[in-house]
């Protein structure tokens, strides 16, 4: 099991040359086009009826679902939560109170603080591949409980046939899928948007 100082440090050296390359651009944090973001935004947002909801956005980068939710009237209180501190640096220069007066980005790792925060829907997006299955299972059990009405994330799969780069973590969906069933049994799964993701949305009983 990847302990959380040890995560703290792969996110670190994952993450730093892309932000000094790209800044908060979408290669700045990881991804390789922005559709492969965006589509990710969109069927995470299908958790429910978002628009004027409270969320809390665990591992929220420098804002972009944030940035994504605004564009489609979302009005609702976001908290954006991120254990780099440069990301969400960059997040509340891109989001001043004044513009964003529903906003805020706070720095800290989610499973030491889960307890002082709830939202309606808390969700997370491309926060797993640097992960490994025990600390998915601790963070999405940690989002569950922080949630009033839902929580939702999306996961590399490892039905895909081509995974890379290798050393991410390509989960098996039926694996997550049996554990989230352990945790409720309202929840969907979806696994048709992408060949190499999935999205699970799960809700309080």
């Amino acid at each position: 099991m990847i302990d959380i100082l040890e995560h703290h440090r792969r996110l670190e050296n994952y993450y730093r040359p892309l932000l000094d390359e790209h800044g908060d651009r979408y290669r700045g944090v990881g991804w390789v086009t922005e559709h492969l973001q965006t589509v990710r935004f969109e069927v995470l947002s299908g958790v429910g009826d978002i628009r004027h909801a409270s969320i809390l956005d665990v591992g929220c980068g420098v804002g972009h679902f944030l940035d994504w939710l605004t564009e489609r009237d979302y009005d609702g209180a976001y908290t954006g939560l991120d254990v780099q501190g440069s990301m969400v640096e960059m997040a509340r220069a891109a989001h001043p109170a004044d513009k964003f007066p529903k906003a805020r980005f706070e720095c800290a790792e989610f499973l030491d603080v889960a307890d002082d925060y709830q939202a309606d829907f808390v969700m997370a997006s491309g926060i797993f591949p640097l992960a490994d299955m025990k600390l998915l299972q601790r963070t999405v059990t940690a989002m569950l409980n922080s949630a009033r009405t839902g929580a939702a994330f999306n996961c590399l799969s490892s039905f895909t046939p081509r995974r890379d780069p290798p050393t991410f973590m390509f989960a098996n969906p039926l694996e997550v899928f049996a554990f989230c069933s352990g945790l409720t049994k309202a929840l969907l799964f979806r696994h048709d948007y992408l060949p190499q993701d999935f999205t699970v949305y799960l809700y309080k009983e």
